[in-house]
C-alpha cells in the first residue's frame, strides 16, 4: 500500500445494551466546549423530530437513533438499514411517550456492507405521534460544503477521551459535510464528515483543519440519527448516521474520526415508495468529492457493542496545509 494511502477501520455506529444506559449525553464534542452548549442544540425545535429507538433483537435489546419523518394516519420513522435488519421488535420514543412498531423494512440492496452506501430503513409506527412536526427531507445534490447538525442518542466523551460513557440522552452537534462516498457526484450515496481537532490540524483528513464552535462525532448509539442542513427556506434531513472510522484504528469517537451518513437525497423515491408521500424541496451550495474504495475487518468485541455490520473505506490523508484553492 502506497505511503500515502492509510486504511482506515470501519465500525457501524451500532446500538449499545440497554442495561447500560443511563441519562447522559450523545455523541462526543470539543474538550474545551461546555456540553451544555450540545444539549441545549438538541432541544431546539427544528430537532425535535429525532428520538430514541429501543431494537429488541433475537440476541438482546440495543439502542438506536431515528427521525420522524411522516405523520399522518400512521407514522413513519427513517433510521439506518443496520438497526432494523435483525430486530424482533422495536420501540420509538418521542416527544416524552413510547411508540410501538408496526412493522419495518431495510433497503433492499443493503447487505451489511457498509461502503456500498445502502445503509437506511423504515419503522412505521403504530400511531400516529403527538405533538411533534417530522422532519423535512431534502432532495438537492449539493451537501457537500454546508454546515451540518447532527443528533442522536449514542454514547458520549470529548474529542481527547473518545466515547467513554454508556448512551441514553440526546445531543446534537456541528460539523461540515467535507466529502461524498460510493459513488460519485449527485449519485454518491454517503456524506462524510471528520472531527477536527482544535490544537491539531493533522488530525483533519477532509477540507479545513478549524473546527466549528460545537464541531462533534457521532459514537455507538447513534445509529440511524439524522444529520440536518439549513439554507434561507428551512432545515432538511440530508443524512442517516451509518458508521464511524478511525485513521488510528481505534473506534472511540476521539479527535481525527470520521462519520458516514447515507445520503437522504439519493434515496428519497424509494422512501417514498414505501410510505406514500410526495416529494419535498431544499437546496445548498456546495463541491462534491468521492472517496475511495472500501475493505472488510473483522469484527470488533469492545464495549459491549453490537457489530451489526463492519466495512472500511481507504482515504488520502493529508498531511500538509491546504493549498490555496483546495477543500
Amino acid at each position: 500500500m502506497s505511503s500515502s494511502r492509510i486504511l482506515l477501520v470501519g465500525l457501524l455506529a451500532a446500538a449499545c445494551v440497554l442495561g447500560l444506559l443511563p441519562s447522559v449525553q450523545a455523541g462526543t464534542v470539543r474538550d474545551d466546549r461546555s456540553p451544555e452548549l450540545y444539549l441545549n442544540l438538541a432541544g431546539q425545535p427544528q430537532y425535535a423530530a429525532v428520538g430514541k429507538l429501543t431494537i429488541h433483537a433475537t440476541d438482546g435489546w440495543y439502542l438506536g437513533s431515528g427521525t420522524l419523518i411522516s405523520n399522518a394516519d400512521t407514522a413513519w420513522v427513517l433510521t439506518a438499514g443496520h438497526c432494523v435488519d435483525n430486530a424482533i421488535g422495536l420501540t420509538f420514543n418521542i416527544g416524552g411517550k413510547d411508540y410501538t412498531a408496526a412493522k419495518w423494512v431495510d433497503n433492499p440492496s443493503w447487505n451489511g456492507n457498509l461502503s456500498r452506501g445502502y445503509d437506511i430503513g423504515l419503522v412505521q409506527l403504530s400511531t400516529s405521534v403527538a405533538g411533534v412536526t417530522p422532519a423535512t427531507r431534502y432532495t438537492g445534490s449539493r451537501e457537500v460544503g454546508a454546515t451540518a447538525t447532527i443528533a442522536g442518542y449514542g454514547m458520549t466523551g470529548t474529542g481527547k477521551t473518545g466515547a467513554t460513557q454508556p448512551a441514553g440522552t440526546k445531543l446534537a452537534g456541528q460539523n461540515v459535510v467535507d466529502q461524498v462516498a460510493a459513488g460519485k457526484g449527485s449519485s454518491a450515496r454517503v456524506l462524510m464528515i471528520d472531527f477536527d481537532n482544535p490544537l491539531r490540524r493533522f488530525d483533519s483528513s477532509m477540507g479545513s483543519s478549524k473546527p466549528l464552535d460545537l464541531e462533534y462525532m457521532v459514537a455507538p448509539g447513534d445509529s440511524g440519527g439524522g444529520l440536518f442542513i439549513t439554507d434561507k427556506s428551512g432545515t432538511y434531513l440530508a443524512g442517516v448516521t451509518s458508521f464511524l472510522q478511525a485513521w488510528d484504528g481505534t473506534l472511540n469517537s476521539d479527535y481525527g474520526d470520521i462519520g458516514g451518513f447515507t445520503r437522504v437525497s439519493v434515496f428519497n423515491s424509494w422512501i417514498n415508495s414505501i410510505i406514500g408521500v410526495p416529494k419535498v424541496s431544499g437546496m445548498l451550495m456546495g463541491l462534491d468529492a468521492p472517496l475511495g474504495p472500501a475493505a472488510a475487518l473483522p469484527e470488533p468485541t469492545t464495549l459491549g457493542l453490537l457489530a451489526l455490520g463492519l466495512a472500511a473505506l481507504a482515504a488520502r490523508r493529508r498531511t500538509s496545509k491546504t493549498r490555496p484553492g483546495e477543500r
